[in-house]
């Protein structure tokens, strides 16, 4: 059994389908549990629901609670946080763990599993699972869409390959260009409607510069893709001159959500994980927008 990370995206899928057909491959039971919500895999999603093998090894939580027993084994792709994996309940319900992840390590890491491919400096989760791919003993033949994933995995987390890329990244790129990858329709999946455009733009828009290098901006609205929303203005804010890290703060129902990215010497992942560790709501909310204005 596969799964990933809270607000799925194309990562930790990509990671989930690629591991899916070494499983097969290997002739062993597999399925993926996830339920997206909003746009986050954009195009892709319908795509992929479209092809029947799978739509029938995708399932739900309550699904995979189902079949779960003494000897599942579950790899978790894209994450290594207790707290963030998509569904709590898999993981307390599984004995024997797999991780495969990319991000620095929090204090909130699974300690119970029996493998951890854990590599910080590698662009993806599917930079490391087309590694696993690539030089597994066994013949894998990834289907095209299952090729795309990965390299749109790649291609998203290293911002078409500008940040956090090494000779390993461009390899597993050139690797899954073997099997046909269109580069074009990649970048399509992931392309903003107006709407959403629109919104990005006034969040850069509004945005304040702290420290002459830090941006930081308030997503107005709210609904089910404010953290896509969120996550991509803050990119778009590092598009800007002498911008070497941006936050982007947004709400979605009860939860706040920030991104952070940076292309400097600032850790935004340390900042993020202290913002945390505020729990409700009111304080979080009130303390950022105080901060903002």
């Amino acid at each position: 059994m596969i799964m990933g990370h809270k607000n799925i995206d194309i990562d930790a899928i990509g990671s989930a389908l690629g591991i899916y057909r070494l499983a097969k491959t290997l002739e062993k039971e597999c399925h993926i549990v996830t339920e997206p919500t909003g746009s986050s895999l954009g195009k892709f999603w319908e795509e992929l629901n479209s092809i029947e093998e799978y739509s029938e090894c995708i399932v739900t939580e309550e699904k995979a609670i189902k079949l779960i027993s003494d000897e599942t084994l579950l790899i978790i792709v894209d994450t290594h946080k207790k707290g963030y994996v998509e569904f709590q309940s898999i993981l307390n319900a599984t004995n024997k763990k797999i991780i495969i992840d990319h991000h620095r390590k929090s204090p909130d890491y699974i300690d119970d599993a029996e493998i951890s491919f854990h590599e910080v400096y590698a662009s993806s989760a599917s930079e490391l699972v087309t590694e696993l791919i690539q030089y597994a003993r066994e013949d894998i033949e990834l289907s095209l869409i299952e090729a795309e994933s990965l390299y749109g995995g790649i291609m998203v987390d290293t911002k078409n390959f500008t940040f956090k890329t090494g000779v390993r990244t461009f390899e597993a790129a050139a690797y899954l260009r073997k099997f046909g990858v269109d580069i074009i329709k990649v970048k399509k999946w992931f392309q903003a409607d107006l709407v959403s455009y629109n919104e990005i733009a006034n969040i850069v828009k509004s945005a304040e510069i702290v420290e002459d290098n830090i941006a930081i901006s308030i997503c107005e609205k709210e609904d089910e893709n404010t953290n896509l929303i969120c996550a991509k203005a803050a990119d778009e804010l590092l598009t800007i001159s002498n911008i070497t890290a941006s936050f982007v703060m947004g709400k979605s129902g009860d939860k706040i959500v920030i991104s952070g990215r940076s292309i400097g010497d600032i850790n935004v992942q340390i900042i993020l994980e202290k913002l945390r560790r505020w729990r409700t709501y009111n304080s979080c909310w009130g303390t950022a927008r105080r901060i903002y204005y």
